[in-house]
């Protein structure tokens, strides 16, 4: 008997249904978005509980297939398991509430450089 994939249920907040009957990932597009929500939460300071890294270990395909290259985490996830690099995507996850409206004014804040 195989055993079921480890899931992390905290990082499905919006799919409650998941909570209860998913116990595995049926296809890599499944996958794909569990390594999307897992590497989000790493990003924002919620490290993967070691199970996650043992899953994760196996899934090379679904890292190459479907590249977070925006992200630290994934980035992370590529040098622990000592797979190849891919080029990382620059930018930023957290936009301030003004400044789109500084841009749309034509206005700079001077002290950007330095947050």
């Amino acid at each position: 008997m195989m055993k079921p994939d480890y899931i992390d249920h905290s990082v499905y907040p919006d799919r409650a249904e998941l909570l209860d009957l998913k116990q595995e990932f049926l296809d890599d597009v499944d996958r794909s978005d569990y390594v999307d929500r897992i590497c989000g939460a790493w990003d924002f300071g919620v490290p993967p509980e070691p199970e996650t890294f043992e899953l994760f270990r196996q899934w090379k395909d679904v890292f190459d297939r479907f590249p977070l290259l925006h992200s630290p985490a994934y980035h992370a996830f590529r040098t622990i398991f000592r797979w190849e690099q891919l080029p990382r995507q620059g930018g930023t996850f957290i936009q301030l509430t003004h400044t789109p409206f500084d841009a749309a004014e034509g206005r700079t804040d001077p002290c950007e450089d330095r947050v």
